[in-house]
């Protein structure tokens, strides 16, 4: 193998590696490198490091293209435009292809991954706080199935409101082969006694961590899905 051959292997190497850094792990809203480098809270705000390292790892792929003897007499805008037009899609279809894959091998909603999740307070009266909870799912199973779900409280939540989870109430049925289902869901809540709407302001809680579970007669799952 040519040094311009073992070079191009290495540089796109760098390039795989930033989006595989980024990837979403399996049912959770986290990549990896969120998990190494988490967000610094402070009191009013957060700051979010976790980009910088995927990111040099993409300046440094890139940057290396440019030396291989193939792009010596080329226009790196079109080098970089290739990059990104071209060749990080294709690595991020055949991520998500590699993703598909793994999960069609579950049983039952173990198949089921997250896509995305939204949590929101939007109403707080008298004893009583409202949550609306928007929760994206993709089925990569075989065939349909009923789920129901239960969300478990954040940790600064517990002491505010009677119970440590929520039960949705409801089934939904998944079709499988990849499809999308969208749950939109508001659900009423007693607070707990002693407790009031300055200590659900004050709390926090979209900071932190909320955990799913999904579940039938048949399997059951957990997902991950944290606020910051």
């Amino acid at each position: 193998m040519s040094k311009d051959s073992k070079g191009l292997l290495k540089y796109l190497g760098l390039i795989f590696i930033s989006l595989l850094l980024t990837f979403k792990l399996p049912r959770d809203s986290y990549s990896v490198i969120q998990y190494l480098i988490k967000p610094i809270r402070f009191e009013n705000s957060v700051l979010y490091l976790s980009g910088l390292g995927p990111l040099i790892l993409l300046i440094v792929g890139i940057k290396g293209l440019f030396k291989l003897r193939w792009f010596e007499n080329r226009s790196r805008l079109l080098a970089i435009l290739m990059v990104f037009v071209v060749i990080m899609p294709i690595m991020i279809k055949s991520l998500n292809i590699a993703k598909s894959i793994c999960f069609s091998q579950y049983e039952g909603v173990q198949a089921i991954d997250l896509k995305d999740a939204d949590i929101q307070i939007t109403g707080l009266k008298g004893n009583e706080a409202t949550f609306k909870v928007r929760l994206g799912l993709i089925d990569y199973g075989s065939g349909n199935r009923d789920v129901e779900v239960r969300m478990y409280l954040p940790e600064s939540m517990k002491s505010l409101i009677n119970g440590n989870f929520i039960d949705f109430k409801d089934t939904y049925n998944t079709y499988g082969h990849g499809r999308e289902i969208n749950i939109v869901k508001e659900i009423n809540v007693q607070l707990a006694e002693g407790a009031n709407i300055e200590d659900i302001i004050d709390a926090h809680w979209d900071w932190e961590t909320v955990y799913f579970d999904l579940y039938n007669d048949d399997s059951s799952s957990k997902l991950i899905y944290h606020g910051v």
